[in-house]
């Protein structure tokens, strides 16, 4: 089995497909470089957004380092863009080159033409969401936003042209305890997705295919856009960053999202 990776450069990124890389060896990658794991605030926030805002970010990249430690690209023949190169002819020429019979797909930017129509027909992406109601951006935010925890989950999905809208292969929901932020599911929901995948390149090694289920239901396409410093006042002003304590102790109502498992 060929196997071929698109992704990103972040910690989450690379500990996803290195967990994959040790079990699975890689036929290639190609490695997008994402944004600062750690972005500046606008100049204009109100003190309150603006501390807000950089405690978020910060305890992000903290907490990615505490869960994934330092990690680096795969050792496997690499193609690394910028997010102007990431469907381009020449990630076209390099995925040809490589020839895969799969592809793993995970923080790479959306992947457009003409790098779309050259993918083979297993190729799946990992969506930090569970589909459909958290499709889209920053789909791991949303569900503390809504004080819904327990949809802070990941979707195994074949890509299609929509974002995040194709067939489920499986879903993965961490399990919560009373200490957890906002990023410790997070990262908690990575490491288990990046458990997951081993046991699904195991069936499709064994069986040849994958289980397909259709995605049914409703929910929302959040856009990068969608998101302001403002939202994170609920986060941290209301819960100080405990809401799964909330949750758990039953101070917090919340629907418990019905998976698709392949196993």
């Amino acid at each position: 089995m060929r196997l071929l990776w698109v992704g990103g450069d972040h910690p989450r990124h690379l500990f996803y497909i290195n967990t994959v890389h040790k079990l699975f060896p890689l036929s290639g990658a190609i490695v997008e470089h994402r944004e600062n794991l750690v972005p500046q605030p606008d100049p204009g926030l109100a003190p309150v957004d603006r501390d807000n805002f950089i405690r978020h970010f910060s305890n992000r990249a903290n907490a990615e380092e505490r869960f994934f430690g330092h990690q680096t690209p795969p050792d496997c023949p690499t193609h690394l863009v910028g997010h102007d190169g990431l469907n381009s002819h020449d990630s076209v020429d390099f995925l040809t080159s490589i020839g895969p019979d799969v592809v793993l797909i995970f923080g790479s930017g959306l992947v457009k033409e003409p790098l779309y129509s050259s993918l083979p027909p297993p190729t799946i992406n990992l969506h930090l969401g569970i589909s459909p109601r958290y499709r889209g951006a920053a789909t791991l935010f949303w569900p503390f936003y809504f004080m819904e925890p327990p949809y802070a989950g990941t979707t195994f999905h074949y890509i299609v042209a929509e974002p995040d809208a194709g067939d489920v292969v499986h879903q993965v929901v961490p399990e919560l305890e009373p200490s957890d932020g906002i990023h410790d599911v997070a990262c908690k929901a990575v490491a288990a997705s990046a458990r997951a995948a081993l046991e699904l390149l195991r069936i499709l090694d064994e069986k040849g295919h994958w289980e397909r289920f259709t995605q049914r239901g409703t929910g929302r396409n959040f856009l990068a856009s969608d998101f302001k410093p403002e939202h994170l006042r609920l986060i941290y002003n209301v819960f100080d960053d405990d809401m799964v304590r909330h949750y758990l102790d039953g101070r917090l109502t919340s629907k418990v999202p019905r998976l698709t498992r392949q196993f």
